[in-house]
């Protein structure tokens, strides 16, 4: 009986997941996820922390061919939101060429450039809006979609 209670659950979990209204028609998605730490960051050197930092409070995700949108969705160890920025870079320069500031994830898929490589870094202190926000550690999720329609136009390199 209580095998079947799981499965009954599992049935109902499935349900919720697929009916997220980014995957609808038949979209295609991936997910992937890191960890960030900031607490290991040292302030002590002032040219220290871009380095140091980057590696510690943020997470880079490749994108695939093929995928369009990128939903980020951040967990903090302190259970508080955490004010990122989610950024593309698009010539491999390790800098965001284009890029917007989330507050515990995102409110909207975000359209993905050509070839971006998605960057995403925890900031300090409050979300704009002023929601109480903090980045101690945690992980970084990032779910790709594919579009439903693939264009004809396909480009092989």
């Amino acid at each position: 009986v209580v095998a079947r209670k799981l499965h009954l659950l599992g049935l109902v979990l499935a349900l919720c997941v697929s009916a997220v209204p980014a995957l609808a028609g038949g979209a295609k998605s991936r997910t992937a996820s890191g960890e960030y730490n900031t607490v290991t960051v040292s302030d002590a050197d002032p040219s220290g922390p871009i380095v140091a930092g980057r590696i510690a409070n943020g997470v880079t995700f490749e994108t695939k061919p093929g995928e369009r949108f990128v939903e980020v969705y951040i967990e903090d160890e302190s259970g508080l939101p955490v004010r990122a920025v989610v950024g593309q870079d698009l010539d491999g320069d390790a800098t965001e060429d284009v890029k917007e500031e989330i507050c515990g994830a995102t409110t909207a898929p975000i359209k993905l450039r050509k070839n971006a490589v998605v960057m995403v870094w925890t900031q300090e202190g409050a979300c704009a809006d002023g929601t109480n926000a903090v980045a101690t550690f945690g992980t970084i999720t990032a779910t790709f979609t594919r579009t439903a329609h693939m264009s004809g136009h396909h480009h092989h390199h």
